[in-house]
């Protein structure tokens, strides 16, 4: 094979690569629906809601079943013997994933009522879907996640043969769902919501008026990572310098490939690196890879304010900001393995706490997808500093546990 043709085979495969980038098919809809929404037919544009609205019944049919299996198959897997450390390991990430929201929501709350968003505005055309499937209501997700978490921990405790079967079982049928079905077509999800707000009007100024926001908290978040450095270094710049520089590599792994697996490989050489324990480096990146996500937990929370603002939605009060926080936390047990499994799972929780409707649910979706690389490398980075912090709460109690027995 000639040079030539070398190079054109490598372009090829490049451009292949990029059109499967879920960011350039998001960008590419939203492109085309801005281009095109002005000249389709109100018929045309009903079809493609309709076939949004059955995907997102679909997926709210599909939820409850996801989130049952993937945590009773998470918590199935804890070893009998770490068992202790394991559920210490989660109640940190559970509690460091909390308190980040609470920051986030008290952030996002000042953000917000300094700027005045812009409201979307709503034009005198409404468009309906030609039909809906009327899938019945099996189980709500909250009952799904609870009854997942008993399974999980009592088959971690007493394993059963036929309890692993089922909850494998059914972690493939859904895991099998959202990756050859729900994902590839999410383009096509987003985009028939996407043209119905463009057709009712719903999209003027709002980018234009909002891209301050989206600077705002991005920049928080970087700020607030920088934060957990100092913290995570004693406030000693050269410590701080040397774990930046050891985890910079699967930073931006994490950031141009919007993967936390991809960059687990970087991820633990850089926890062993900085923690100089390899032991405790292998038991707790992997862990907290799909769990521990502070760049969802920043953002999300602000981005969903600011579509509710948008809508013309108002902001939640308190109670429901922290059932939200709760529910959301919970949920994200359930999001490993699952492509856009953070926002996916998200969706039951915006619905019931926030009160997103279907066109909400379309942007915010379209939204997260954008900011995806910047949430993604926010995750990579914080988990390879909350292993220093999980590192010394560990070796403070292994030394008091080995003092009293």
């Amino acid at each position: 094979m000639s040079v030539e043709n070398q190079t054109a085979r490598v372009k090829k495969l490049a451009i292949v690569k990029w059109l499967c980038n879920p960011i350039a098919q998001l960008l590419m809809v939203f492109g085309l629906v801005t281009v095109l929404y002005d000249h389709l037919s109100f018929d045309a544009i009903r079809f493609f809601l309709t076939f949004s609205v059955c995907m997102r019944e679909l997926l709210v049919f599909v939820l409850p079943f996801l989130l049952f299996s993937f945590v009773a198959v998470a918590l199935s897997s804890i070893p009998r013997e770490g068992m202790l450390f394991v559920l210490g390991l989660m109640a940190m990430v559970f509690i460091s994933n909390f308190l980040n929201i609470l920051i986030s929501g008290s952030v996002g709350f000042c953000i917000l009522s300094d700027l005045h968003t812009k409201e979307i505005t709503t034009g005198e055309i409404t468009f309906t879907p030609l039909f809906c499937l009327n899938l019945p209501h099996i189980i709500s997700t909250s009952y799904a996640l609870l009854v997942g978490i008993i399974v999980g921990l009592y088959n971690a405790y007493r394993p059963q043969e036929y309890i692993s079967k089922i909850i494998h079982f059914l972690h493939d049928c859904v895991l099998g769902f959202m990756k050859k079905f729900f994902i590839p077509l999410l383009p096509l999800f987003v985009g028939g919501f996407l043209l119905k707000l463009f057709a009712e009007g719903k999209m003027v100024g709002f980018m234009g008026q909002n891209t301050i926001v989206c600077l705002m908290m991005c920049s928080f978040l970087v700020c607030y990572l920088l934060l957990w450095l100092l913290v995570a270094a004693k406030f000693k710049l050269s410590r701080a310098v040397e774990i930046l520089k050891n985890t910079l590599p699967a930073v931006v792994t994490a950031f141009s490939t919007m993967s936390s697996a991809a960059a687990l490989p970087l991820s633990l050489n850089a926890a062993e690196k900085n923690t100089r324990d390899k032991a405790l480096a292998d038991a707790v990146m992997p862990l907290t890879l799909n769990f521990h996500m502070v760049g969802d937990t920043i953002i999300v929370p602000i981005m969903a304010m600011l579509v509710m603002l948008s809508f013309n939605h108002p902001l939640p009060s308190i109670f429901n900001f922290i059932m939200f926080g709760l529910f959301f936390v919970l949920n994200k047990f359930a999001g490993g393995g699952v492509p856009s499994g953070t926002i996916m799972v998200t969706i039951p929780v915006l619905k019931e706490h926030f009160g997103f409707d279907d066109a909400m649910i379309a942007f915010i979706v379209a939204f997260y997808g954008i900011v995806d690389p910047i949430a993604t490398a926010g995750n990579v980075a914080a988990n390879n500093i909350f292993v220093l912090f999980f590192q010394k709460i560990h070796s403070y109690f292994k030394k008091k546990l080995a003092i009293v027995f």
